[in-house]
């Protein structure tokens, strides 16, 4: 019975075709917030569909498993918040703002974002949105004397921001009054740069 309803909550999700998408039995819940924005756009649309649909996955195999062990697991549960965020000219920059709980003390958040580059019709990542590898390290380097400011342990830093696409999945291009990129702001997951306690950390670097 458990894994019939797994099937189905997964199988039950289709291309976004609304803003919310949600399904719960007396195991889990598991919830998608799409924009507006994935409605109008098909290829947007898409891409975060994918994006959720692989997290509900993986959701999903590690609930069989621990079931296996505790055939009384419940209260389980998968939030998905697309939010579109203020975007330059050109670009549509969405954030995926995920949460779960998996069993434990606490759940765990975590980030990603989506910048979609309107003229040449994709999706581009932080090296492409800086403009290459180089400038991805020039800006890792920064981000990196912005938290040594206020965060004291250097192994959490070298870890957690040098700079690999791994680390800068959460990237995205701040407007400037004139629709112009007035600078990048990068968000860190708990437990990425430091201890789960300070939760999510938040870096901006101005343009130059």
């Amino acid at each position: 019975m458990f894994f019939c309803c797994i099937a189905l909550l997964i199988a039950a999700q289709g291309t976004p075709n609304d803003t919310l998408w949600t399904e719960s039995n007396e195991y889990c819940s598991i919830s998608v917030h799409y924009p507006t924005v994935a409605l109008e756009n098909e290829a947007v649309g898409e891409r975060l569909e994918d994006f959720a649909s692989g997290l509900i996955q993986s959701f999903k195999e590690q609930l069989k498993v621990e079931f296996q062990d505790d055939p009384l697991l419940t209260g389980w549960s998968l939030e998905i918040n697309f939010t579109h965020e203020p975007s330059p000219e050109g670009m549509i920059c969405i954030l995926a703002w995920n949460g779960g709980y998996t069993g434990g003390a606490h759940g765990n958040s975590w980030t990603q974002s989506f910048i979609f580059d309107l003229a040449a019709g994709a999706f581009i990542g932080p090296v492409e949105l800086l403009g290459s590898q180089a400038e991805l390290e020039a800006f890792a380097e920064k981000v990196m004397v912005q938290l040594d400011e206020t965060l004291i342990d250097e192994a959490w830093l070298e870890d957690g921001a040098s700079p690999t696409i791994e680390n800068y999945h959460t990237v995205f291009p701040v407007p400037d009054e004139n629709g112009g990129i007035a600078g990048y702001t990068v968000i860190f997951s708990p437990y990425q740069v430091a201890c789960y306690a300070t939760g999510s950390v938040e870096v901006y670097i101005p343009a130059e």
